[in-house]
């Protein structure tokens, strides 16, 4: 039996290399030096809502349509290294993202282009928040004493952070949040950051408990 020549050897490996990363369930974007589309596998179609055939050659920036992904992409595009965030869409769809934008680089370290991957974690958040919301009710019902008065809400809190508060208490996501309140996901959890620094607390379950004690929900 004839042996594959080397040059066929290497046109196998790199048709195998191609297929396993466009099957890959993370998006990955490949750019040119000077931020045109290269390349992109199948799931950063479906993440991006686009097709490749339609924009490969055409600058990331002018692909990008929804502006939270657009702004991280600016930021991540004047950096000098590697830049890693969490974004989150709402084109095509709503989502949680975690991306990492890295250099691509030659054995002599000549830049060559940029790689953008790209994690869908919605289900993964969803399942988290849900699972502590859960928890924590069932220990609420297991200890609450329904004799005892709700303590006043430590002074400090804004009017907006009380809400925002309510509504974690009431199961509600950040995304759900921020639709309610016409706000932001981002500004939903700088709110947070800022009354979980106040309220002295460590995660989205003590939250949850805090509100429900203290009267905050509806």
């Amino acid at each position: 039996m004839r042996q594959p020549t080397s040059l066929e050897r290497s046109c196998l490996i790199d048709c195998m290399v191609g297929s396993a990363l466009d099957g890959m369930c993370v998006g990955l974007v490949i750019l040119t030096e000077s931020g045109k589309l290269s390349w992109l596998n199948r799931a950063a179609e479906d993440l991006l809502g686009v097709k490749r055939g339609e924009v490969t050659g055409e600058l990331f920036t002018h692909v990008l349509r929804d502006p939270q992904f657009s702004a991280f992409w600016h930021e991540a595009s004047q950096a000098e290294g590697n830049a890693m965030g969490e974004v989150t869409t709402h084109w095509p769809r709503h989502g949680e993202l975690k991306v990492n934008a890295s250099y691509c680089r030659s054995s002599d370290g000549e830049v060559l282009g940029r790689a953008v991957l790209f994690c869908d974690v919605t289900a993964e958040r969803t399942v988290a928040v849900n699972l502590s919301e859960e928890l924590t009710r069932r220990f609420l019902e297991l200890t609450h004493d329904s004799t005892s008065a709700p303590r006043a809400p430590q002074e400090g809190l804004t009017a907006q952070e009380l809400r925002i508060l309510g509504h974690v208490g009431e199961g509600m996501s950040n995304a759900e949040i921020g639709e309610a309140m016409f706000i932001s996901t981002s500004t939903v959890r700088s709110h947070l950051k800022h009354l979980y620094a106040k309220l002295d607390l460590g995660s989205r379950a003590e939250a949850i408990r805090y509100a429900i004690q203290n009267g905050l929900t509806g």
